[in-house]
């Protein structure tokens, strides 16, 4: 159980990271325009070409819209699932952690 723990913790931490990097990137292609140019491999590039750089250096919040219905929708859809009962939770294999014994008065 550990180690799928792990495995997701580090799963999440790669994609934490690699949005950071994303953000980074775009900030910097949106800054400089020899870079942007440069990225589409040419010399000159028009105001607006539609391109993923453009539509962050501008704000742009379409997609925002959509992630905000699909929250609400699963919000919903979680208020609606019954609740179970009891917490079943997994015994402790060990009284006392490991190495420690029990008080002595």
């Amino acid at each position: 159980m550990s180690r799928r723990r792990s495995a997701l913790t580090s799963l999440h931490r790669l994609l934490a990271a690699g949005c950071v990097a994303l953000v980074l990137a775009l900030t910097v292609l949106a800054v400089s325009p020899s870079l942007h140019a440069w990225l589409h491999g040419e010399k000159q590039l028009d105001t607006d070409d539609g391109c993923a750089v453009v539509l962050f250096a501008q704000g742009v919040t379409a997609g925002l819209a959509a992630i905000v219905a699909v929250v609400g929708a699963l919000r919903v859809l979680a208020e609606e699932l019954p609740k179970p009962h009891q917490l079943l939770l997994e015994a402790p294999r060990f009284q006392f952690p490991p190495g420690c014994g029990p008080p002595s008065d």
